[in-house]
């Protein structure tokens, strides 16, 4: 979704912090790990789906944003307070994630996979998956990324994102 820091001289491949292929049937998966809550809306399987759909599309319009370089389209979707985590540790504010925010002309494609609801609450969501970008010269790197949303004024916006790549 939001660039950070070239994973390696090849490709700013990671740059683009997430990734969405709208073309694949994405499903949660429930989650024996989660916080026993007895919210209707949060063990309901369609607010899960309807939840994951639009994060889905968000992830979508913030990877395409950051990817073309569009700051005025990213902006709207990263809440003041994001804090996010390369994969190397270091750690960006909102401010310099945007300033960071360039057209990207080495990746070729993008894709995301593996994506499921960890947690849902009434304002608050996390979501994993697995990114893949294929550069120009036809590397692809990985990495799992883990997004945290917070719902304000009706809106879900990242608040936080961890990335770490996968050999």
């Amino acid at each position: 979704m939001i660039p950070m820091k070239s994973i390696s001289a090849f490709a700013v491949l990671f740059a683009a912090l997430s990734l969405c292929n709208l073309s694949e049937k994405l499903k949660p998966e429930a989650n024996s790990n989660a916080p026993n809550n007895n919210s209707a809306a949060q063990n309901s399987a369609a607010d899960r789906e309807a939840v994951l759909t639009e994060l889905m599309k968000i992830e979508y319009e913030m990877t395409t944003a950051s990817l073309s370089g569009d700051i005025a389209a990213l902006a709207p979707h990263v809440a003041d307070n994001y804090v996010g985590t390369a994969y190397d540790g270091t750690m960006q504010n909102k401010n310099q994630l945007l300033a960071s925010t360039k057209p990207d002309k080495r990746t070729k494609s993008w894709k995301i996979t593996d994506a499921k609801l960890v947690s849902l609450s009434n304002d608050s969501a996390v979501l994993t998956y697995t990114q893949s970008q294929t550069s120009r010269n036809g590397q692809t790197a990985r990495a799992r990324i883990t997004d945290t949303f917070v719902k304000q004024n009706g809106r879900w916006l990242i608040s936080a994102e961890q990335q770490t790549i996968l050999k």
